[in-house]
């Protein structure tokens, strides 16, 4: 009988002891939800794939909000097994599930965005004078074709805010090829230059063409100012054809040899001198 008092009154001190630790469970899984909301608002406030939040800034915010989601996917299992070990119903993170699942979409746009800016920047090193069109073509097909099969794999990648601004970069810098190679056109001087950079609103002071680097060309985005730029380019190349023009009256006019003859004007003994035609 003892034995059996004994271990009737162990039962009832664990039963109390579970009681204790499951409403302590309770209370921190219903805190654990509150702050999974929280945190939820604010990624979708201003988090990796919102409006306001430039590709650059989202890289951040994604690497921060990865990280956010582990750690509570650690205190979720560990809120989980206390749910187990004490017969509580399983709680479920809705909110935390559909960040994860954001996130993956994220990550395939941002991972061809850091590749692509990482391209722009070693590009943005080398020297106007030494342009390699090819290269810069050949980039942008690629990132055309990878951002294109992106929008394919990705349902609603057209809703998403960094696909779609990552897509105006990409054909943004696609669109200013052909501006940049007409800008490689000999007839383009500083004084051109100077004109085009007024006018994108980027003028810098002196322009020196030999230590000019591309990086200052993609900073103009001359896709946005295709007619300015067509229009001074024309220019610049009516005014090396002028100039040229008169480079070789000059020259002609410089080796051209005349021949002056002398003639007696009738009833007078003045002399006057006329050029011989050709």
């Amino acid at each position: 009988e003892d034995l059996l008092e004994f271990a009737d009154r162990k039962d009832f001190e664990v039963n109390d002891f579970k009681k204790s630790f499951s409403e302590v469970t309770k209370t921190e899984v219903e805190a654990f939800k509150v702050k999974i909301v929280e945190e939820y608002e604010k990624y979708m406030s201003h988090g990796p794939g919102t409006l306001s939040v430039q590709l650059d800034e989202g890289c951040e915010l994604l690497a921060q909000s990865k990280e956010q989601i582990r750690r509570f996917n650690r205190t979720r299992e560990e809120n989980v097994l206390a749910e187990k070990l004490f017969n509580l119903p399983i709680s479920k993170f809705p909110e935390l599930v559909a960040m994860e699942e954001m996130n993956k979409k994220y990550d395939l746009v941002y991972n061809i965005y850091k590749e692509y800016t990482g391209q722009m920047k070693d590009f943005a090193l080398g020297s106007w004078n030494k342009l390699d069109a090819a290269q810069l073509i050949a980039a942008a097909s690629k990132f055309e074709s990878l951002v294109k099969k992106l929008g394919n794999k990705l349902p609603g990648a057209d809703g998403m805010y960094p696909y779609t601004k990552l897509r105006e970069q990409v054909t943004g810098f696609k669109e200013s090829l052909p501006l940049i190679e007409m800008l490689k056109n000999p007839a383009i001087h500083e004084r051109h230059w100077k004109r085009i950079m007024e006018e994108t609103g980027k003028a810098s002071g002196e322009i020196n063409l030999k230590t000019m680097t591309l990086g200052k060309v993609f900073e103009l985005e001359l896709q946005h100012f295709e007619d300015k730029v067509t229009e001074i380019c024309v220019e610049a190349g009516e005014e090396a054809r002028n100039e040229e023009n008169l480079q070789q009256i000059e020259h002609t006019w410089k080796i051209t040899n005349f021949t002056i003859l002398s003639f007696a004007l009738k009833g007078s003994d003045q002399k006057g001198y006329v050029l011989k035609s050709p």
